[in-house]
């Protein structure tokens, strides 16, 4: 019952169905085949999103979307572009910067890639980097908004298996500084090696404008990991404040949103956080079946016989993980693989939040790995190039990411010391 359960639910997803429609129809299936009541479906999945911690993916949604209207985005990319515009493969660097310093604030990897790469990638098409380049490197550079605080990722992952999302957030801040480091690296060693030129050095004048134009959106995340780490606030009550802010900021100091405006950015919200909230709650009724059919428990047996440590069983999961996340999305895999997962982890002893940035990290890497790829999708689309040519563009990228992930795996505390300081 159980292969039955995964060959139908991994056949749905091959073929495009939604991921919510994909998992509830699964679990259905194996509610009416058990003859189970199906009153089940509604109780499961309002448990499923009966919890405080995960009001913060709607709130933090909210804030992102009012940012992205009142135009903090191109501040960011001012800053970026005033601080390092002007070395050779500037514009390369500008673009992983950027979209580190506006991950911070959206958390989101697609709005991430579309925001940034809709101002860069024409910017560095028109200084004549290759476009396939340019759709690589903003692929890869999106994700950070997946490790950086705050990311929805890993609001969705501590939702689902039960880890602190406070925690979460806090431990993807050093690997995802880390895979912005190595992507500026590469990218400056690529454009220095094709006679990629640089940009125009910001006069001082210009310099000073930049950065008081950002100081403000800047202190946003300042408002959501101080308010957090100084245990003022809950995640939750970080993300109004967030939103209060970023309203703040964009209807009051820049006068970019109207309040005419807020009916279009509420569907907006909506249209990104529905349907995560669905994915979650239906989630909830995928993890009872899975604990009824005592799934870990057996993944838990297989591991033990084959994987006598916690470094193999890591070793081998993220190979799973590569290979699964070049054909499903990260939302999938953390719904289907959490549940089942998290067991086996504490089985093995392994600290939950290690193994959730470790997991994440692997999510980013996934993201841009052919044939599916959701930002580096996205990115080709925004740089009008096919997606084999940024398919082929994208493999230096992806080396220094996998280095990130290694580095993850073998050296928790990159993760869990920052958590253990303030929490």
């Amino acid at each position: 019952m159980s292969i039955v359960l995964f060959v139908l639910l991994l056949g749905l997803i091959v073929i495009n169905v939604p991921i919510a429609f994909a998992i509830g129809f699964a679990c259905l299936s194996y509610i009416l085949v058990k003859d189970i009541n199906i009153a089940l479906v509604a109780q499961r999945a309002a448990t499923g999103i009966y919890s405080y911690p995960f009001l913060a993916l709607p709130m933090f949604v909210f804030a992102g979307v009012l940012m992205e209207h009142g135009g903090i985005t191109q501040r960011m990319m001012r800053l970026a572009n005033a601080v390092i515009g002007h070395i050779s493969g500037g514009l390369a660097a500008v673009t992983v910067a950027g979209s580190a310093l506006f991950g911070a604030l959206s958390g989101s990897a697609i709005g991430d890639t579309a925001a940034i790469g809709s101002i860069m990638i024409p910017a560095m098409k028109a200084k004549r980097y290759a476009a396939g380049f340019a759709a690589a490197l903003q692929g890869c550079s999106g994700v950070l908004a997946s490790l950086i605080p705050p990311s929805l990722t890993m609001v969705i992952l501590g939702a689902t298996g039960n880890i602190s999302i406070a925690g979460l957030l806090i431990g993807g801040l050093v690997p995802g500084l880390l895979m912005a480091f190595l992507l500026i690296m590469v990218s400056l060693l690529i454009s220095r090696r094709r006679g990629y030129g640089k940009g125009e050095r910001a006069t001082w004048r210009e310099f000073v404008a930049a950065v008081s134009d950002s100081v403000l959106p800047l202190l946003l995340p300042v408002i959501i990991l101080g308010g957090i780490l100084g245990g003022i606030v809950t995640v939750t009550e970080a993300a109004v404040l967030a939103v209060v802010y970023a309203f703040f900021l964009s209807a009051v100091v820049y006068r970019e949103v109207k309040l005419t405006d807020l009916p279009e950015i509420s569907m907006q919200v909506l249209r990104i956080a529905v349907p995560v909230q669905l994915i979650v709650a239906i989630s909830h009724l995928f993890a009872w079946i899975v604990t009824t059919e005592q799934i870990p428990q057996q993944l838990t047996a297989f591991f033990a016989a084959v994987a006598p440590d916690p470094l193999t069983f890591l070793i081998m999961l993220n190979f799973l993980l590569l290979l699964l996340g070049t054909f499903m999305e990260s939302n999938a895999l953390i719904i289907i693989l959490i549940p089942i997962l998290m067991p086996v982890v504490q089985q093995y002893g392994i600290d939950p939040l290690h193994f959730g940035v470790m997991f994440v990290v692997n999510l980013c890497i996934g993201a841009n790995t052919p044939p599916l790829g959701v930002t580096l999708m996205t990115a080709a689309k925004i740089a009008e190039v096919r997606f084999a040519e940024a398919s082929r563009a994208v493999l230096p990228f992806l080396a220094a990411m996998i280095v990130v992930l290694i580095l993850t795996i073998l050296f928790p505390q990159l993760s869990t010391f920052l958590p253990s300081l303030f929490l």
